[in-house]
């Protein structure tokens, strides 16, 4: 059991990104299915925060020198950023969220551009279109109040499966590639 809590960051990092990619799934299969998850979404929702970040944790060892300190330090204040801004988010969904989202998007953009040579060409522009639809329209309703991309809309899909590409897939298949 100790092992599972003190794991070296290559396989918490791959075991995160699994856990994130399965979560994804479980939801998407979900909402086609239109499925109501009740109290057990909150569930999800506390295991979907845990895998992102451990994603956004092992980024900084995984880009290794190839970024420098203070970007390495980014992705723990980041990840922090994220974990209470989607455990708040999912208990008070009164509580506007979305100009946290518009920095993540922006840090989404900069993950796909600072990991050339580390994650994949495809992954990383996965990131860079997630992260551009993530800023766009969490930053549209933040400013404006109002949603501009809806839930029944194709481009919500497109943001989302790129969103599970670029954070989930990319970093997975490049620390199963590292030594």
């Amino acid at each position: 059991m100790k092992k599972f809590f003190i794991q070296d960051v290559k396989e918490g990092s791959i075991q995160s990104g699994y856990l994130f990619i399965l979560i994804n799934v479980v939801w998407f299969a979900g909402g086609i299915a239109g499925l109501d998850y009740g109290n057990f979404d909150r569930v999800l929702q506390l295991f979907w925060s845990f895998s992102l970040v451990g994603i956004l944790l092992g980024l900084k060892d995984l880009h290794g020198d190839a970024i420098p300190e203070d970007w390495r330090q980014g992705y723990t204040m980041l990840a922090a950023i994220v974990f209470l801004t989607s455990i708040l988010g999912s208990v008070n969904e009164d509580l506007n969220t979305t100009g946290v989202w518009t920095i993540v998007g922006f840090a989404i953009i900069s993950l796909g551009v600072t990991s050339d040579g580390v994650i994949g060409n495809i992954w990383r522009y996965a990131a860079i279109i997630a992260g551009l639809l993530m800023m766009v329209s969490s930053g549209a309703e933040y400013i404006t109040g109002n949603q501009l991309v809806g839930e029944d809309n194709p481009i919500q899909f497109v943001g989302w499966i790129t969103f599970i590409a670029g954070v989930g897939i990319g970093p997975l298949l490049a620390w199963r590639e590292k030594e």
